[in-house]
């Protein structure tokens, strides 16, 4: 069982070339500006929803820690080629570099120790799935259309979002972007 868990994940700047600004303004009658913003916002929904890392992952920090020994899958996918991980010493008051056992995405961790994991950088998927540009092209255009149900995200951030995938079923379901991306959802 996970007693401590923080993530801060950095992902790489959304494709460019992909979706037209232009394209999402014309489509909903909004400036080149705001569909820019809607469409960053639309990549985060995307990854949240299926839980994969389309953009590639800058940078990545995660801070764990098991009540008992534990194996423990990265949030992230495409899971990483290595991840250097360190353990909290109260006798030395800092990070010291420890080995743990990586496969696949999947570490095993000790009971009561406080890791900080830190990911190597993962390239952007390439090519891109024309299904998941086209759902966020959809989730980009409803959003910029039905901009009062924008309410539920106003904790939404950039860097590493917040929302739940709960919290966006109604615009993934409206937008038509859930049904094109069920096959990305992992299990």
């Amino acid at each position: 069982m996970i007693e401590f868990l923080e993530a801060t994940f950095t992902p790489n700047p959304a494709p460019v070339g992909l979706i037209s600004a232009s394209d999402v303004a014309l489509e909903a009658g909004a400036s080149e500006q705001q569909a820019a913003v809607f469409i960053a916002a639309s990549w985060n929904m995307a990854e949240t929803f299926t839980g994969r890392a389309y953009r590639g992952i800058a940078s990545g920090e995660v801070l764990v820690r098991a009540h008992d020994p534990h194996e423990y899958r990265w949030p992230r996918y495409p899971f990483p080629d290595t991840i250097t991980a360190e353990v909290w010493s109260d006798h030395l008051r800092g990070w010291d570099p420890v080995q743990v056992a990586y496969r696949g995405g999947y570490l095993d961790l000790c009971a009561g120790q406080m890791y900080r994991l830190v990911q190597a950088p993962t390239p952007p998927v390439d090519p891109m799935p024309q299904h998941v540009v086209q759902a966020v092209f959809n989730l980009a255009v409803y959003q910029l259309i039905q901009q009062p149900a924008r309410r539920e995200f106003k904790s939404q951030t950039m860097q590493d979002t917040t929302v739940t995938r709960e919290a966006m079923m109604g615009v993934l379901y409206g937008s038509g972007a859930g049904a094109l991306l069920a096959s990305e959802v992992r299990k």
